[in-house]
């Protein structure tokens, strides 16, 4: 049997735009475009933690802030839609209780922090469907990290090729398929609009949302 692994945002959760609107505005603001960064480096800045990202954006594009004024930049919306306000995508909750019954093992990999993760998955009542959770700032290492996905080989005790990823982003679904790990692209536009022809290309199978795929036919 199978062991799945499921990105969040973008998902299980329709969160992307408290992500993406943000980091596109101050992009803006400093004279650049998010979406005309090339595909790669695009991948490395969605594959760092929420304070590292903070960072990066203080030293390379918000020169004139310092991380911490960043950070203030992002946290009070970010917080407050996890805790709150962001509800999971389409028939994706019934999705995971449905495969937890039939005895899948279900892991979470996130660049989003687990405390914010947490507040949302025990909101809509999914947290503990999940038998661990793998993010930068619990395990030390990005998505885009050859260790990231080793961790969660490990702790799942299977072969990377009896391991499925479900992820929307290019990068993550790249990074996996380099251990060995299937991978199932999930649409979620407009924020991965375009990269979904790559996604496409990239993943062993692809999706309009995680509840319309029948593993049971893998």
């Amino acid at each position: 049997m199978y062991g799945l692994i499921f990105d969040i945002d973008g998902t299980i959760l329709d969160s992307m735009h408290i992500w993406i609107k943000p980091l596109e505005d101050i992009f803006k603001k400093y004279g650049y475009d998010l979406n005309k960064i090339p595909k790669e480096k695009k991948g490395e800045i969605e594959a760092l933690p929420f304070y590292d990202m903070c960072e990066f954006l203080a030293r390379n594009i918000a020169r004139d802030m310092t991380k911490n004024e960043v950070i203030k930049y992002f946290e009070e919306t970010i917080e407050n839609a996890y805790a709150n306000d962001l509800l999971a995508k389409n028939g994706a909750v019934d999705f995971l209780k449905d495969l937890k019954k039939k005895g899948y093992t279900l892991s979470v990999a996130s660049s989003t922090d687990y405390k914010y993760l947490e507040k949302a998955l025990k909101r809509i009542e999914i947290f503990d469907l999940f038998d661990f959770v793998a993010t930068p700032d619990t395990i030390g290492y990005n998505k885009s990290e050859k260790d990231f996905w080793e961790y969660s080989i490990k702790k799942h005790g299977k072969f990377p090729d009896n391991l499925i990823l479900f992820d929307d982003a290019l990068y993550a679904i790249k990074a996996a398929k380099r251990e060995g790990i299937k991978t199932i692209g999930i649409k979620d536009f407009p924020w991965n609009e375009k990269e979904w022809d790559y996604i496409k290309k990239e993943a062993d199978y692809f999706v309009d949302e995680i509840s319309s795929f029948d593993i049971e036919n893998l």
